[in-house]
């Protein structure tokens, strides 16, 4: 068996057999001039998620696009939510906006664990892990065989497969963005999903060792023996992919498995690295250069 075909029966990573997608709305973008903002909603897994599509208003254009998973979608695009009111930093997370400066369309996809807390009067108000997302993880775990990580891959999965019958995407030039929690799918996404060309994980936690992959919406009881994400990484070669931490869940500490994963690419520049001392979230530098670096390697992949 491949790496590859591993790792997605491992996590229980596949589409929902009995989803699938439906258009909603679509209107100008109030944030973007000449830009619509256009509700995609996916059917996964016994539920409703709510995708937003933000693109420039050419019909006929065949235009990279960027998955961006998160725990919602208003604050990749720049809108109030419940979860980050009063902090300061939602602003900076607005990626959605900050990747249609780069001129690249995104696809912005919640995360279902969230969409079941907020809409769970006994969670909603919570703020630590566990108990905003723990609940959720339960239902989930009662009623589904995969992991918690391999039912939001699935989410992902249906979303590359809405991309692709878009006559306005242009299926080789299709890239993923995540910071955080977005990133760990990122990372995933990008491994077991060959249609992304191009990606950026920041702060995604490389290794079972640096971050929570324990917790029950991600693996709980299922972290594997004798195999480490460097495993995973290595499965993007030899797509181009850039990981970038602040020395919280990405670092030094973690760079001996970008190191074992290199040996995947042989294309010297194909994995590349971005190390800053900011910490977990990302400094505005920081948030250019990643998204730069995406911008122009979505630009410049083979039409």
């Amino acid at each position: 068996m491949d790496g590859r075909r591993w790792w997605r029966e491992w996590l229980g990573a596949r589409t929902d057999a009995t989803g699938g997608w439906e258009l909603g709305a679509s209107v100008p973008s109030s944030a973007v001039p000449g830009w619509r903002t256009e509700e995609v909603h996916l059917d996964s897994y016994g539920a409703r998620l709510g995708a937003t599509v933000l693109r420039p208003d050419r019909p006929d254009a065949h235009e990279p696009v960027v998955v961006l998973p998160f725990y919602e979608v208003a604050t990749l695009l720049g809108e109030p939510c419940a979860r980050t009111a009063g902090r300061p930093h939602r602003a900076a997370q607005a990626y959605g906006l900050q990747l249609a400066a780069q001129g690249v369309s995104v696809l912005a996809v919640p995360w279902w664990f969230e969409q079941e807390a907020a809409a769970d009067e006994s969670t909603a108000g919570n703020r630590e892990l566990g108990a905003r997302y723990g609940p959720a993880a339960e239902r989930h775990g009662r009623r589904w065989p995969m992991t918690g990580l391999g039912r939001s891959l699935g989410d992902l999965l249906l979303a590359l497969d809405f991309l692709g019958e878009q006559s306005w995407v242009d299926p080789a030039r299709i890239g993923v963005f995540g910071h955080s929690l977005g990133g760990k799918l990122a990372l995933h996404l990008a491994a077991l999903d060959t249609r992304v060309v191009t990606g950026v994980a920041h702060e995604a936690g490389l290794g079972f060792a640096h971050s929570n992959w324990s917790d029950p919406w991600y693996l709980g009881e299922h972290v594997p023996d004798g195999r480490d994400q460097d495993e995973v990484l290595a499965l993007v070669a030899p797509r181009r992919f850039l990981i970038a931490g602040g020395g919280d869940g990405d670092g030094p500490h973690n760079r001996d498995l970008v190191e074992r994963a290199r040996r995947a690419w042989d294309d010297p520049h194909g994995l590349q690295l971005l190390h800053h001392d900011g910490g977990h979230p990302p400094p505005p530098h920081v948030r250019l250069a990643c998204m730069s670096w995406l911008a122009a390697g979505l630009d410049g992949a083979i039409r």
